[in-house]
């Protein structure tokens, strides 16, 4: 099975909609050029281009040079690995709990002084200022 980096980038490629529109275009025909799919979309060629050549990249699709066009065909090991990566997350399976983890005890206690508190203090600050100078 491909490393899971690879698999989340399959997955992120097919979040896009037109992708994932192709790439159902692709196999219900089993193989087809640039020119079939774009009978699809109201799209231009280079924006289909755009998006097999991601679908390329991340080996959803295979290509064939026949002639002077392309033929697109699903890469069904890729598929299947994503598949069995999916198939695998809606598997029941019985789910051991993790053992209790006791937060440490402080040494200390921590105190948080109030607002009041500190108020209380700035005041008493003051009156020692205020004597001092008398």
């Amino acid at each position: 099975m491909a490393g899971m980096d690879k698999l989340a980038g399959r997955l992120a490629v097919l979040s896009e909609p037109m992708r994932l529109e192709i790439l159902t275009i692709i196999s219900a025909a089993g193989t087809c050029c640039a020119s079939d799919i774009l009978g699809h979309f109201d799209i231009t060629q280079p924006t289909l281009s755009h998006h097999m050549s991601v679908l390329l990249e991340n080996d959803l699709v295979t290509a064939t040079k026949q002639g002077r066009f392309m033929k697109y065909r699903i890469n069904k090991s890729a598929v299947a690995e994503l598949k069995a990566v999916l198939d695998t997350l809606c598997e029941e399976r019985e789910v051991k709990a993790a053992p209790a983890v006791k937060p440490p005890k402080s040494e200390e206690p921590v105190r948080r002084e109030k607002k009041k508190d500190k108020d209380k203090d700035k005041d008493k600050k003051k009156k020692k200022d205020k004597k001092k100078k008398k």
